[in-house]
C-alpha cells in the first residue's frame, strides 16, 4: 500500500501531514511495518529525521527513506525495494513548479493520493491547472484509479464545521475527485512541534504539564487521528 501526500505547490503541509500519519496510532495499529519516504532534494524530513537519530528518539515500526533522485528510474526502482519490506509506505512529495516528475510517479504509482487543499480560489486555479491534467492523464491510462485521489481541506479555522468543508470541495470537485471526511486546521502548533526531531505524540508528552500546550498539542494529535482514519477508511472500501 502506498499513500502520497502530493501538490504541486510548496508549504501546504504535506511534509507535516507525511510524518505524522506515519506515526499516527491509527496507522501503526494496522500496518506491521511503515515506510516514511520522502522525494524532495530539499530534504526537510531528511534533516529532521537525522535530529531524530542524534536524540535518540525510538523509530517504532517506521523506517525513514531520503530519495533525492531526479531521475526516474533510480526512485521508482527504490520504491519498488522498500515495498517489498514493508506493509505501507507514506511518501512526501515535493512542490513542482515546472516538469512535476515526482507528482507523476506518485499519482501513476500510489494506492491513494491526499492532495492538501485550502478552501480558496487560488488553489482551486492552481489544482485545475497544474495537478488535474496530471490525474486526468493518469485516469485515462488506469481507470480503475477512480477512487485514489483525495482532497484534504487544509488550513481551515479550527472550529469550522467539518460538512459544510465537505460540501464545499463536493461541489466544486470533479467527478472523479473525492473529499475526504476530515481536515488538517490551522494551528501554530504545526511549526513548532518537530524540534529535535519529535513527532506530535513525543512533543504531547514533552508539554504534558503545561496546560495550554498540552491542550493544542491533544487538539493536534486529534486532528491527524481523524485524517488517519478517514485515509483508512479510503482502503477499506
Amino acid at each position: 500500500m502506498i499513500i502520497s501526500f502530493v501538490q504541486t505547490k510548496g508549504g501546504t503541509g504535506k511534509s507535516t501531514l507525511a510524518l505524522n500519519t506515519a506515526f499516527s496510532q491509527t496507522m501503526n495499529k494496522k500496518f506491521k511495518s511503515i515506510a516514511l519516504v520522502e522525494l524532495d532534494s530539499q530534504g526537510t524530513l531528511n534533516n529532521w529525521w537525522i535530529e531524530r537519530e542524534e536524540e535518540g528518539r525510538k523509530p517504532g515500526k517506521i523506517s525513514f527513506h531520503h530519495i533525492s533522485s531526479t531521475q526516474k528510474q533510480v526512485f521508482q526502482s527504490s520504491i519498488h525495494t522498500i515495498s517489498a519490506h514493508n506493509e505501507l509506505i507514506i511518501m512526501d512529495i515535493p512542490g513542482e513548479s515546472t516538469g512535476k516528475l515526482h507528482t507523476r510517479f506518485a499519482c501513476a504509482f500510489s494506492d491513494i493520493v491526499i492532495i492538501p487543499m485550502r478552501t480558496s480560489t487560488n488553489d482551486e486555479l492552481a489544482f485545475a491547472e497544474n495537478l488535474y491534467p496530471i490525474i486526468k492523464t493518469v485516469l485515462k491510462v488506469a481507470p480503475k484509479k477512480r477512487n485514489s485521489f483525495n482532497i484534504l481541506p487544509a488550513f481551515t479555522h479550527p472550529q469550522a464545521k467539518i460538512q459544510k468543508i465537505v460540501e464545499y470541495f463536493e461541489d466544486i470537485l470533479p467527478n472523479n475527485i473525492r473529499c475526504l471526511n476530515a481536515a488538517y486546521p490551522s494551528r501554530s502548533i504545526y511549526e513548532n512541534f518537530n524540534r529535535e526531531g519529535m513527532n506530535l505524540k513525543e512533543y504531547a508528552q514533552l508539554v504534558e504539564r503545561n496546560k495550554r500546550q498540552a491542550l493544542q498539542a491533544m487538539r493536534a494529535l486529534n486532528d491527524i487521528e481523524k485524517i488517519a482514519k478517514a485515509v483508512n477508511k479510503i482502503m477499506e472500501n
